[in-house]
């Protein structure tokens, strides 16, 4: 019996544990990356978090200790030059494989930094195509430097979960890095990647002023050009011709400016016909369904009035960004690419001169049908 325990235990003891294990504070994991280009340079910025206390929603809850934030830098000719330079100045091992966003700076936003930027993600096994891109005018390590409200995890801002503000507020819809890469070389698609900025005016923390991000808003990627920059006011029009809107507010005004309406409108359904004339002219007709629930009204008005006020004023501002777009030569609406998609033979007829297809015309008729939703209202 004992002969047998021993032969039973002589081999437990010969296996070897995992004596190379590391404890989190003994890594060092980047959250978000910057990429900027600077006198021929690439600059790249880290943004590390300290994940053990990733999931503690009382840290600082004394106000004593904030988030623990801290931000790297690395240069190179190249972008995979900048990356290793990181290493330099690194005290640990660095995992770059939980990344949730990364922040382009416009001055890094030309096609051959794109392009060099997306293959060493692609290369570099550490990486991945998953998170959040946006693009940003303002200095990325202000940006990677914001707090979150309350004493939460320093991942709850709007640089790491974007998708719980778009729910209530949808104007500019995130976008994964991997959906961006997978369009940037699509001879038709236009990519809306949102533009991230700081406002200090609006929050306050123990009577001082705190810095939150917000999308202003886009730089536009179409057919390898230039990207444009149009603002959250020049977009306005996207919201009713993007699927991915979940809840965004109309307001309607009376002609001194007081607001007469205030109406949240929820998943709008956008179809659209294109058709191209035989001189090779495209056209673009919109059929819209809207539902909207009035939350604020300070005028008598009947449903039947309130309902044409919502048309006239969403078709308005869908011209208004078509035009704007159109003016900078992208095509904030993708419909190029719906006829690219739909109609290919048509879409090769468009582009015979490799010209821009789209003018002030090619927005044609754009049907608006409402559903009004109160309760305390009646017909």
């Amino acid at each position: 019996m004992k002969r047998r325990l021993i032969l039973l235990i002589a081999p437990i003891l010969l296996l070897t544990g995992c004596w190379d294990i590391k404890q989190l504070n003994q890594l060092t994991y980047v959250s978000a990356l910057g990429v900027d280009y600077v006198n021929n340079e690439f600059v790249l910025y880290v943004q590390v978090l300290d994940f053990t206390t990733i999931g503690k929603s009382e840290q600082g809850s004394s106000g004593v200790e904030g988030p623990n934030i801290w931000i790297g830098k690395g240069k190179g000719t190249t972008f995979a030059m900048a990356w290793n330079d990181l290493y330099n100045s690194t005290q640990q091992k660095t995992l770059f494989g939980q990344i949730s966003s990364i922040v382009y700076k416009e001055s890094a936003l030309g096609k051959i930094q794109v392009e060099e930027s997306l293959d060493t993600f692609e290369r570099f096994v550490d990486a991945r195509l998953t998170p959040w891109i946006y693009t940003t005018k303002e200095t990325i390590d202000k940006i990677f430097a914001i707090e979150p409200m309350l004493p939460n995890s320093p991942i709850m801002t709007l640089l790491h979960l974007p998708n719980g503000n778009y729910e209530q507020h949808s104007l500019i819809s995130p976008m994964k890095l991997v959906e961006f890469a997978a369009l940037i070389n699509e001879p038709s698609a236009s990519i809306i990647v949102p533009t991230l900025g700081l406002d200090d005016q609006l929050w306050k923390k123990d009577d001082k002023n705190m810095p939150m991000m917000n999308v202003n808003g886009a730089f536009l990627f179409y057919k390898a050009k230039k990207p444009q920059w149009l603002s959250k006011k020049d977009l306005l029009g996207l919201r009713w011709v993007d699927q991915n809107t979940e809840r965004t507010p109309l307001t309607l005004n009376e002609k001194n400016g007081k607001i007469k309406a205030l109406l949240p409108i929820e998943n709008p359904i956008i179809k659209i016909h294109s058709k191209v004339s035989k001189t090779g002219v495209p056209k673009f007709d919109m059929n819209i369904k809207v539902k909207a629930t009035v939350t604020q009204l300070n005028s008598q008005v009947s449903n039947k009035e309130l309902k044409n006020e919502v048309k006239k004023k969403i078709k308005k501002e869908i011209r208004t960004t078509y035009l704007k777009g159109i003016s900078q030569k992208v095509d904030v609406f993708h419909l190029e690419e719906n006829l690219y998609r739909n109609n290919y033979t048509s879409w090769k007829l468009t582009n015979k001169e490799n010209k821009f297809p789209l003018t002030s015309k090619s927005l044609g008729t754009i049907n608006i049908n409402v559903t009004l939703t109160d309760k305390e209202r009646k017909e």
